[in-house]
């Protein structure tokens, strides 16, 4: 009897303490709204609280054990902006303030404290890089300028009166209706309500009214727009007044004019002649040396630009291959840096080379994807050399950039060390395949119907690699899908056309495939090479259990 009721106090215990991380863990969400992120039941932990606070490149995480708060919690910061040493001395201030709070709620009361550490030590509030996505620290306030009394009108200067300027919404009308500027070449910045300052490629938005989008497709607002630049060049920005699209306000040259120029650069540095159309083929040619018939770049039209300073080869797909393959891959770069037309705006952009995915392995789900093609392969022979071979479905999750070895390594290392978070925030809802629909006319995939479980878990993924230091190198918003089939440029070019009409796959538009569960990631290589099964090479693979 002694026995039974010491079990039952245990339980109570174990209740009573279970019920106040739930009261407290609710306080921490309300106090960082969009910024704390909460893993039930991970490994050894009831709880893993993951905090960033507000426009600071800092994360701190806490380990809940079950016994929290009689006991302390683990914690453990990230930062790139913060030394190595500096963070070993606030890791162990707040484990040390930690023992002094035991049996309390202390969560709100240590990550207060880590702020008070964070400014000591020379971070302060700034506004997200777009390139690398830390922050700009140090940057002191701006300074109210005493107003001036307004002037008569005699003392007035004509050059005082601004002339007026193109708008955002005028740029965007004239990229999608001129038929010489090529949507691609466009990149746009814009502020982001959460993150700042942002870019993202131009085809990469939905241009529609904001009301008559979907969730899931990436829009913005006109007015967060700040600027637009063309191959790396601003031509319309907004904080400066300068318009190098119409040539109004502060700009003095039109689109027609940057084209020119820059033509004319690449025309100098490489002596060639007939640059422009030399350009646009040796373009087409270097992004189809990215991707084959099958490569995991499944919309075939934006690649996004990395994080890092340096440039990717056509030929480092694969990282880690023989030396005398890489020897052999710079002697191919180098003769095609010497070609006539070669650009290097297309060949610096940093490309995603890895990707992470969940591999379809439902055998009714290939067998009907299957049927698709032999369809499509039906109406267009050629399609035969666009499809995704069965053996290589997949369901892409993020796109990585891992330049060299180590960083292949570091990458291999997090995923590995993160399998029991991953384990535990795994989707317990099966995925479910119902019917198809194409990305701008090029590529056919299998839509994807999820529930909320499978976003968390793919948001917690992206957050592991980017705690770990891994550039996540993705160009679009997440839309799950499977590709089916994508348009490759040898294909355009026999066909006359980049697109595939959406009548060829009418018939399969409420086509029901199957469902999958989410039971492993693969983290695959873009080259060309294939494991004996037909699937991408895999430096690392990570299986969990059946839940």
């Amino acid at each position: 009897m002694a026995g039974t009721e010491s079990s039952g106090i245990i339980s109570e215990q174990k209740s009573a303490a279970a019920v106040q991380q739930d009261a407290e863990l609710a306080a921490v969400k309300a106090a960082f709204p969009n910024r704390c992120r909460v893993i039930s039941n991970s490994g050894k932990f009831s709880n893993v609280v993951t905090l960033q606070p507000e426009n600071l490149d800092a994360t701190i995480k806490f380990h809940l054990p079950a016994s929290y708060p009689s006991v302390a919690p683990e914690i453990s910061i990230r930062s790139e902006s913060i030394t190595k040493p500096n963070i070993a001395d606030i890791e162990e201030f707040l484990k040390s303030k930690a023992q002094t709070l035991l049996g309390q709620e202390m969560l709100l009361s240590l990550t207060n404290d880590a702020q008070g550490k964070f400014y000591e030590v020379g971070l302060r509030p700034g506004k997200t890089s777009i390139v690398d996505s830390h922050t700009y620290l140090g940057k002191k306030p701006v300074k109210k300028r005493p107003k001036r009394k307004p002037k008569s009108e005699d003392e007035k200067d004509e050059n005082e009166k601004l002339p007026p300027m193109k708008t955002a919404d005028d740029v965007v009308k004239r990229i999608i209706w001129d038929e010489n500027l090529d949507k691609d070449d466009f990149v746009v910045g814009y502020i982001d309500r959460f993150r700042g300052l942002m870019e993202k490629y131009f085809s990469a938005f939905s241009w529609e009214d904001l009301s008559a989008v979907d969730y899931d497709v990436l829009a913005v607002p006109k007015h967060r727009i700040q600027y637009f630049s063309y191959k790396g060049v601003k031509v319309w920005d907004k904080p400066r007044r300068v318009d190098n699209v119409f040539g109004s306000a502060s700009g003095t040259k039109t689109i027609d004019v940057v084209i020119r120029e820059l033509e004319q650069e690449q025309s100098t540095g490489q002596q060639a002649v007939g640059v422009e159309s030399n350009l646009k083929n040796q373009r087409e040619e270097d992004e189809e040396s990215y991707s084959s018939s099958d490569d995991d770049d499944d919309d075939g039209i934006v690649v996004t630009i990395g994080g890092a300073a340096g440039s990717v080869s056509t030929s480092q797909s694969s990282i880690g291959r023989s030396s005398s393959n890489t020897e052999s891959a710079m002697d191919v770069d180098s003769v095609e840096k010497q070609a006539p037309g070669y650009d290097p705006y297309w060949q610096d952009k940093l490309r995603p080379n890895y990707f992470l995915c969940v591999r379809i392995t439902n055998e009714k789900i290939r067998d009907q994807i299957g049927n698709v093609q032999d369809h499509l392969m039906e109406v267009e022979p050629l399609f035969g050399e666009c499809c995704i071979p069965g053996a290589a479905l997949h369901l892409t999750l993020c796109t990585v950039g891992l330049d060299t070895a180590e960083q292949l390594q570091e990458c291999m290392s997090a995923l590995n060390k993160a399998k029991q978070e991953l384990a535990a925030g795994l989707p317990k809802s099966t995925l479910k395949f119902h019917g198809v629909s194409n990305f701008y006319n090029r590529v056919i995939y299998a839509k994807v119907q999820y529930e909320k479980d499978f976003i968390d878990f793919h948001n917690l993924l992206k957050q592991v690699l980017s705690q770990a230091g891994v550039q996540v190198r993705d160009g679009y918003d997440f839309v799950p899908h499977v590709t089916v089939m994508k348009t490759t440029r040898p294909v355009s070019r026999l066909r006359g056309t980049k697109n595939i009409s959406p009548k060829v796959y009418e018939k399969f538009l409420e086509m029901e495939f199957g469902e999958q569960k989410v039971e492993g990631i693969y983290l695959c290589s873009m080259g060309d090479e294939r494991r004996d099964d037909g699937f991408y090479l895999t430096p690392t693979e990570l299986h969990f259990p059946p839940n």
